[in-house]
C-alpha cells in the first residue's frame, strides 16, 4: 500500500509484545510499521507481576518496568518508519477490586503514572497527528491523555465479557471507551454482530498467517512419511475443545494417529484420551516451530464447541493448516470468512469421522492450491495493509456511515 508520508501509530496493547503464543495485535503492528512510525505501548505489568518476575516464576524483561534498561527501545526501522516498544513502570492491579468505583479510582491513578512515559516516548519520537490504536485496553484508555492523539481506533480480537478476572467491567469500559473512538475493528464477524457499539462504524480484520513461513516447509522432511496418517491439533487445549466430539472420533478411526500439540490447560482432555493407543500429546513448541511440527500432520482439525465464546473466535490455526496445504476438518462453532469455502464442516461426531476419510483420500491439486491461495490472501502483511486502508478512510472521512451499529447490551 503506498503511503506520502509514513503515519505515527500507537498502538495501546493489552496483549503483551514478550509472549511465547502469536498475538494477532503484535502482527497487525509488525506490518503496519513497514511504512509507518509505530509506538507498542507494552502489557501494563503490575506490581504482582514485577515480584514474579523477579522471582523467575514469570518470564518477561522485568528490568524495563524499573528503568534499569531501557523503557523505550526499537525493535526495527529507520527514516521515521519502523517499530518501537515502551515498557511501564508496574501499576497496581486494579482487578483485584471488586468495586467499580474503586476500580476506576486505581485505574486513573495508573493512567497517570503510565500516561507520563507514553507522553515521554512520544515526544522522543517526535510523533504527531497520531493515530492511536487501542488493543482491548479501555481499562486504562479512558483515564489516558495523550498528546497529538488525532484519532482512536478501538480493536476487539476476543469477547471477555464473562471472563471472572475481569470482574464484569467489561462491558462498563467498552461502552466509556467506544464512545471516544472513530472506527471499531474486531478480528470476527461475529464480534460485529455482538458488542454493544452505539453510532460507530465497525469493520472487521480477520486473523492472519505468516504464510511463507509455512508453505516453505511444505517440502521438508516427514519423520512418520508412509507409516500412518496422522490427524493432527496443534494449540491450547482448553474449555473450547468439544471433547464428547473429539473422544468419540479417536475411538472410531484407531486406524490413525491423532498427535496434539500444545499446552493442556484442562486435565479432563488429557485423562479422556491419553488411554487410547492412538493418541499422542506433544509439548508446546516455538512459533517458528509450529510448520515444521504441521509437516507431520496430514489433516488438520479444529473440533470445538459450539457455544457464544467459540463463535466470536477466528483461530490462527485455521489458516496456518491451510498454509500448508493441509485439508482442515471443523466443527461449525463459527465462520472462517473464505476459508469456510475451503474446510470441511462436521455438524456431529459421524460427520468428523466421514470428513477426515474424505479428506485423507484427496487426489486433487486443485484442492490444495484452493487452499493455499485463500491462505496467502490472509498473510500477516496483507491484513496490516487492509487495516490501514480502513482506517485512513475514516481517518480522511472518505466512507459513508450510512448504518452505523447500534446494538444493545447482553
Amino acid at each position: 500500500m503506498e503511503q506520502s508520508k509514513p503515519k505515527h501509530i500507537v498502538c495501546f496493547a493489552l496483549p503483551a509484545w514478550e509472549a511465547d503464543y502469536l498475538r494477532s495485535t503484535v502482527e497487525l503492528m509488525k506490518g503496519l510499521a513497514d511504512d509507518n512510525l509505530v509506538l507498542y505501548v507494552d502489557y501494563a505489568y503490575t506490581i504482582s507481576d514485577l515480584a514474579k518476575g523477579i522471582l523467575g516464576k514469570k518470564k518477561f524483561d522485568w528490568k524495563r518496568l524499573l528503568g534499569i534498561k531501557s523503557r523505550l527501545r526499537r525493535i526495527n526501522g529507520d527514516d521515521g518508519k519502523g517499530l518501537y516498544v515502551l515498557s511501564l513502570p508496574p501499576v497496581f492491579p486494579s482487578f483485584i477490586i471488586k468495586s467499580h468505583r474503586f476500580f476506576e479510582l486505581a485505574n486513573k491513578v495508573n493512567a497517570a503514572i503510565t500516561g507520563y512515559y507514553i507522553n515521554r516516548a512520544i515526544k522522543t519520537l517526535q510523533m504527531e497527528h497520531i493515530i492511536g490504536f487501542n488493543s482491548f485496553q479501555p481499562f486504562l484508555g479512558n483515564h489516558w491523555a495523550i498528546n497529538n492523539l488525532e484519532f482512536t481506533v478501538y480493536y476487539i480480537y476476543d469477547d471477555f465479557a464473562n471472563v471472572p478476572w475481569f470482574q464484569g467491567f467489561v462491558a462498563v469500559e467498552e461502552k466509556k471507551f467506544i464512545a471516544k473512538a472513530g472506527l471499531v475493528i474486531v478480528s470476527s464477524a461475529e464480534l460485529k454482530k455482538r458488542r454493544h457499539m452505539i453510532n460507530r462504524p465497525v469493520e472487521v480484520v480477520n486473523n492472519g498467517v505468516h504464510f511463507n513461513q509455512f508453505f516453505n516447509n511444505i517440502k521438508s522432511r516427514k519423520f512418520n512419511e508412509g507409516y500412518i496418517k496422522t490427524i493432527g491439533y496443534t494449540g491450547t487445549m482448553d474449555n473450547r475443545i468439544d471433547i464428547d466430539l473429539l473422544e468419540e472420533v479417536v475411538k472410531g478411526l484407531p486406524n490413525l494417529r491423532f498427535l496434539f500439540i500444545g499446552k493442556v490447560r484442562e486435565q479432563y482432555i488429557y485423562d479422556r484420551l491419553i488411554k487410547y493407543i492412538n493418541v499422542c500429546f506433544e509439548p508446546p513448541v516455538a512459533t517458528d516451530k509450529i510448520p515444521y511440527m504441521q509437516r507431520q500432520i496430514d489433516v488438520g482439525i479444529i473440533p470445538y464447541i459450539c457455544n457464544e465464546l467459540t463463535a466470536a473466535i477466528y483461530p490462527l490455526k485455521a489458516n496456518e493448516y491451510l498454509a500448508m496445504g493441509l485439508p482442515v476438518v471443523v466443527t461449525p462453532f463459527a465462520s472462517l470468512g473464505e476459508a469456510d469455502s475451503v474446510v470441511y464442516i462436521a455438524q456431529n461426531a459421524k460427520a468428523f469421522i466421514a470428513s477426515i476419510e474424505i479428506a485423507l483420500t484427496e487426489k486433487e491439486e486443485w484442492l490444495k492450491q484452493q487452499r493455499l491461495a485463500i491462505a496467502k490472501k490472509a498473510d500477516w502483511k496483507q491484513r496490516s495493509d487492509q487495516l490501514m486502508e480502513i482506517i485512513e478512510r475514516y481517518h480522511t472521512g472518505d466512507v459513508s456511515i450510512e448504518d452505523p451499529i447500534l446494538i444493545k447490551s447482553c
